[in-house]
């Protein structure tokens, strides 16, 4: 996004019409943005003109409803003309007060029809160098490192991120509940047949990194390969983006490993496992 300091994400998209899952956020972003530049641009012209505003148009290949010619094609009889009536200019004279109403003449305009109007994003960009996104980098290398809680492992993420003391025993919290809560069987060696941490795939061009990927074989599960995405949120359900993040993790696994069971599944700095449908 325009506004953050550094690209978030890096995709390259064959068709914008069937882009992958963990693409689909970025893409809608980036689709609204065009169509708010658009409108942008079709107000400066509706405002600037002097005289005159003429659009051209051709018959489309595909119908659309977002060209200008079609916005400006709904609009009242006479808006135009409205829009574009002169603006009366009197020469200022001796007698003519700072102040006085008569030196310009500005016309009423109408209110702008629903169709032009800008919506709002909905949702706003995540500040990734905010305190709570620190907090839960520093989570994320914690259990990178194992989980190790000492002050030495905690004082190292204080100092990588930016953290205050008390900042970096939250994020070692957050860990130790993820540890030590209801997906605590992903370090169980009996539960476990074969485990990875910060482990890289490519799907479909795009490189992943998945917090943890652990093969069960407890009974009832043997087989299951599980991908789990650790968040300090507390219900990362409820967000689009990060649901279609995990979606996008669980299909490279899938891809490796036709014909098995493959699982996704959020583990919350609360001690919840919250899995993927």
């Amino acid at each position: 996004p325009g506004e953050a300091a550094e690209p978030r994400k890096f995709v390259f998209l064959v068709s914008e019409s069937r882009p992958p899952a963990c693409a689909q956020p970025a893409l809608a972003a980036e689709q609204a943005a065009r169509k708010r530049e658009e409108l942008n641009a079709l107000y400066v012209a509706l405002t600037r003109a002097r005289n005159t505003l003429m659009i051209s148009s051709i018959e489309p290949h595909r119908a659309t409803t977002d060209s200008w010619w079609k916005r400006l094609q709904g609009l009242p009889a006479g808006l135009m003309e409205e829009i574009a009536a002169p603006i009366s200019l009197q020469p200022l004279t001796e007698n003519s007060a700072a102040g006085d109403d008569a030196i310009f003449n500005l016309p009423e305009l109408p209110a702008l029809p629903d169709a032009m109007r800008l919506q709002p994003a909905t949702e706003p960009p995540v500040d990734e160098d905010s305190v709570s996104a620190r907090i839960g980098k520093a989570m994320h290398r914690l259990l990178e490192w194992g989980g190790h809680s000492s002050d030495e492992h905690v004082g190292a993420v204080a100092g990588e991120f930016r953290l205050s003391p008390a900042q970096a025993a939250e994020a070692c919290a957050l860990a130790q509940r993820i540890l030590g809560g209801q997906g605590a069987w992903a370090w169980n060696e009996d539960a476990v047949a074969w485990q990875g941490n910060e482990v890289d795939l490519v799907y479909q061009g795009q490189p992943l990194r998945l917090d943890r990927l652990v093969l069960r074989k407890d009974a009832g599960h043997e087989g299951h390969w599980w991908v789990l995405d650790y968040k300090s949120a507390h219900a990362p359900q409820r967000q689009p983006a990060l649901i279609a993040q995990l979606q996008c993790y669980r299909a490279a696994v899938q891809l490796i490993y036709p014909g098995t069971t493959v699982k996704g599944a959020f583990l919350t700095g609360y001690g919840k496992v919250v899995e993927l449908a």
